[in-house]
């Protein structure tokens, strides 16, 4: 029977039906089980005297607490003992879960807190007056940034009518209206130096930050806002040239409206802007030319373009307003997937780097390269200035420098056979006891 025994000095005894207590609360004065027995975690040394009137004792007979003892957060007295907590000097702090909201304390920090001493119901509505009042200043704060965001983009809207009105091209609007936004978004466009201290920690080019420090510049002039532009110079770097072959294989593996994009910006040089605004009428099939309306300054011309372009233009079905091609941005989302996905295909990243502007210059370095006539080059790419078509001769020398030109030579004793050597399109290199040698590039 010792295990008996000894079981019952685990266990709370249930009293009779008559106490007025807790049916689990021990009897006053009873002892406690064996030394050897071990006792329940939440209990609190029994003692022979009577408790006192303001303790309780949880209804699982976990721990004894002062009714006097509540939680901070609710005001309940239900409390379970939490473990003990070790302070620095090597004190022990007993720490309280409360069993109604499950708030956990210790008798050290609920002394130190001042906005609950009277109660869990004082403490929230304390803390809901400082949540309404942090809220008020959010929302003046809000309304403040919202009325300064409105101003400044009526500013921009103001500016942009005022391009319009002073003829600016549709693309020049565009620029700006998307550099203006970029730094509305970011910063206080009407702070200067702000603006200035963020496109410097910008991470893009040289160029770029000189084009958008033009923006801005002609934004502040407008808007009369005192302002000293940064000094960035913009970069001169020789464009990228692919291989044909790499362009060709762009061209055979994008969508039917890709791919004739693509091959006439091969064939012409044109801009990408120039192409997207084709319509039916500038295409004659019959003599196979495109009639190309300028951009950005360039003078007007009418190219030839090779059979297979024609059947490629064919295939399209013309818009209601006569275009033959979509918009800019549905067609740089087209290329941009089916050029990545090709060249994670084939494993050549040097696809990624061609965009449609390379084609043109492509075009203009390769016609250079056969002709060896810049003038014939600018005409072709549509540049008033020849200054903008030196650039190619720049891009043949580095792309071509350590590949060995191969000629057709032929000689001319009278005008006639020289006209006809023109008409074939050789070019004159120099005469030698009267005789005309003129050659052509294979």
């Amino acid at each position: 029977m010792a295990g008996a025994e000894a079981g019952s000095g685990l266990l709370p005894q249930r009293k009779p039906s008559q106490s007025s207590g807790s049916p689990f609360q021990p009897k006053a004065g009873s002892k406690s089980g064996k030394s050897g027995a071990p006792s329940l975690p939440a209990q609190p040394p029994k003692s022979s005297q009577a408790q006192p009137q303001n303790a309780s004792t949880t209804d699982m007979g976990l721990s004894v607490v002062n009714q006097n003892l509540k939680c901070p957060e609710c005001g309940s007295n239900r409390l379970y003992r939490d473990g003990l907590r070790y302070l620095a000097d090597g004190s022990q702090v007993q720490r309280w879960l409360c069993r109604v909201c499950g708030f956990r304390f210790s008798e050290s920090s609920l002394n130190n807190c001042k906005t609950k001493k009277k109660g869990g119901a004082h403490g929230k509505k304390a803390l809901a007056v400082e949540a309404e009042k942090d809220m008020e200043k959010r929302a003046a704060g809000a309304t403040e940034q919202t009325a300064q965001q409105a101003d400044v983009k009526g500013r921009i809207l103001n500016f942009l009518l005022h391009l319009k009105r002073q003829g600016y091209s549709e693309e020049t609007l565009k620029l700006y209206n998307r550099v203006l936004h970029i730094f509305c978004g970011k910063t206080n466009l009407l702070d200067c130096e702000t603006v200035k201290d963020y496109l410097a920690k910008m991470a893009v080019s040289e160029t770029t930050k000189h084009n958008y420090a033009c923006a801005l510049q002609a934004f502040y002039e407008f808007n009369k806002i005192v302002w000293e532009p940064p000094k960035y110079k913009p970069q001169k770097k020789i464009p990228f040239i692919p291989t044909e072959q790499e362009l060709d294989l762009l061209i055979a593996n994008t969508s039917k409206m890709v791919s004739a994009v693509l091959q006439l910006l091969k064939e012409t040089g044109a801009r990408i802007g120039e192409i997207l605004r084709l319509k039916c009428t500038d295409i004659d099939l019959e003599r196979k030319t495109v009639r190309i309306t300028p951009e950005k300054g360039s003078l007007p011309r009418i190219l030839p373009i090779s059979d297979l372009a024609v059947s490629m233009v064919k295939r399209l079905n013309p818009k209601p307003d006569g275009r033959i091609f979509s918009t800019l941005n549905n067609l740089t989302v087209a290329f941009y997937r089916q050029r990545k996905r090709l060249a994670f295909k084939l494993n050549n990243p040097r696809l990624l780097q061609i965009s449609f502007h390379t084609f043109r210059h492509w075009k203009g370095t390769m016609e250079y390269h056969k002709t060896r006539d810049i003038l014939h080059v600018q005409k072709m790419l549509g540049h008033r200035s020849l200054q903008n078509t030196l650039i190619y001769v720049n891009i043949e020398q580095a792309t071509f420098q350590n590949v060995n030109d191969e000629f057709h030579v032929a000689t001319a004793t009278t005008v006639e056979d020289a006209c006809r050597l023109v008409e074939a399109g050789f070019e004159y290199v120099t005469t030698i006891d009267k005789v005309q040698i003129f050659r052509k590039r294979k």
